[in-house]
Parts: structure tokens; C-alpha cells; sequence
């Protein structure tokens, strides 16, 4: 059902199923899935895309242009995943030209009022964005990641699989999987062992992660070292993750 006050492009395409309420605008080259709700006065600006079940609140304003002074208009896009609720006030940009043109959000995901994502950024499923949080553009996160309210990330970072960033908290470095970090300046305080157990995760599985936290929180290790020390431990997935994570981060990780 649409409202005969929502104005819509000439295409735009909107799934019969959709429910857009009175004064929504939805712009040139959006695609709005099956059984999407938009509520009043929500702004979906431009080649924005979003997946069937999702629920957006009053207020809310996704697919904007980036907040990049280098950016002239391209036709970038804000890919939304699948039941996903966005509530009041919150903002997602679209992508800049830096990466792949995309900024995208994932299946699940609850993102809380007055949140920001920025440009490029990369969002897993099931990932929990508490209200006031600021995602700088280019932050990359992965899956089942929770955000305490008003922390605040720096652009380029990435937040592992399965960590919790505290509340109020500046996070500058990258976050590896399955830690909770939090303080400003951010500083790792050991595995995220209450969102793991909820995740499912078996006695053995945190048994060899916290192996792995001793080993990553050691000081007395260098980061090259703690990976050489860490990937001897198990060849379970998680201490696989972990490690890979480490490997490849290029900002440098949080440690104790």
C-alpha cells in the first residue's frame, strides 16, 4: 500500500507487497522489496536497494549522497539486506567512487534510532548498532558484532565476527573476532564471552579462544609472533578466524 501523499520516481520500482506511509520519498533508481515498510516522513534518496521484510521508521533518511568532498555525483548504492529494522533518525550513506561503489548492510540487522553509517562501509548479518553510534565511512564489520550506545569508529577500521565494542567507546584500531572492546581510547578486555554463548558457541570453542586471548594480550609477544604462537594451538575455525584477522589487518589491532 502507498500513500497518495509518498512521491516516488518514475523509476523507482516498488514491490506490491511494500507499505510506504504518508510523506515518504523515495528517489531515482531504488528498489524496495517485498513486504518493506517505510514509515512517515523517511527519505530513501537515491539507487538504494532494500530487502524483503525490512522496516524502516518515521524519520529516517538512507541512500544520501557521501559526505566525501571528492565526490561528484556518480551513481553509487546503499545495498539493505533482509529483515532489517532502522529506526527514527538514523542516516546510511551511499558509497563514494574509493572501493566498489557499494555501501552495504546485511541480513538482520538492528540498527537503533539516531545511528549513523557512512560511506563504503560493510556491514554483516545480525549486527546490533545501538543508538548515537557513528560509523565512519570505509568501516568494515563482521557478523554478529554488537555496538554499545554512542561509541563512536574511526573510517577504515574493521570490527571482527562476534566482537562487542562498549559503549562511549573510540575505536581507532581493528577490532579482531570474538573480543569486547571498549574505554577511549578503546582497549581489548578479553573475548566477548557472553555474546559468544548466546551465538551458540561450544565449551571447546571458548576453551581454545580464551588459549588465543592469552596468547594475543601477552605484551611480551609481537603481533607477528602471537600469530606464529596463536595458529600451533588448534586447527578449529575459530582460532583459524582469529588468526587470519590479525594477518590482515592494516591499521594495526587494539591489545590490552
Amino acid at each position: 500500500m502507498i500513500d497518495s501523499s509518498a512521491q516516488i520516481s518514475s523509476n523507482a520500482v516498488v514491490a506490491e507487497s511494500a507499505q510506504v506511509d504518508a510523506g515518504v520519498f523515495i528517489g531515482e533508481g531504488c528498489k524496495i522489496g517485498e513486504n518493506v515498510r517505510i514509515g512517515r516522513n523517511s527519505i530513501v534518496e537515491a539507487y538504494t536497494e532494500i530487502g524483503e521484510n525490512t522496516c524502516i521508521s518515521p524519520n529516517v533518511h538512507v541512500g544520501g549522497p557521501p559526505q566525501d568532498t571528492g565526490f561528484k555525483n556518480e551513481p553509487t548504492k546503499l545495498v539493505i539486506g533482509r529483515n532489517c529494522t532502522i529506526r527514527e533518525f538514523s542516516t546510511i550513506h551511499r558509497a563514494s567512487t574509493k572501493e566498489d561503489w557499494i555501501t552495504e548492510i546485511g541480513d538482520n540487522c538492528y540498527i537503533m534510532a539516531t545511528s549513523h553509517i557512512g560511506h563504503d562501509c560493510k556491514v554483516g548479518n545480525n549486527v546490533i548498532v545501538t543508538s548515537f553510534v557513528g560509523l565512519s565511512g570505509h568501516v568494515h564489520v563482521g557478523d554478529n558484532v554488537v555496538f554499545g550506545g554512542m561509541a563512536g569508529i574511526h573510517q577504515f577500521v574493521k570490527i571482527g565476527k562476534g566482537a562487542m565494542i562498549g559503549g562511549l567507546s573510540r575505536i581507532a584500531k581493528d577490532v579482531p573476532p570474538f573480543c569486547l572492546a571498549e574505554g577511549s581510547p578503546a582497549k581489548i578486555h578479553g573475548l566477548n564471552s557472553v555474546g559468544l554463548r548466546r551465538s551458540g558457541f561450544k565449551r571447546e570453542q571458548l576453551s581454545n579462544l580464551k588459549k588465543v586471548m592469552k596468547i594475543f594480550l601477552n605484551k611480551e609477544y609481537l603481533i607477528d609472533d602471537a600469530i606464529s604462537e596463536i595458529v600451533k594451538l588448534s586447527d578449529s575455525a575459530e582460532v583459524k578466524d582469529f588468526a587470519e584477522f590479525l594477518r590482515n589487518s592494516k591499521r594495526g589491532v587494539l591489545r590490552r
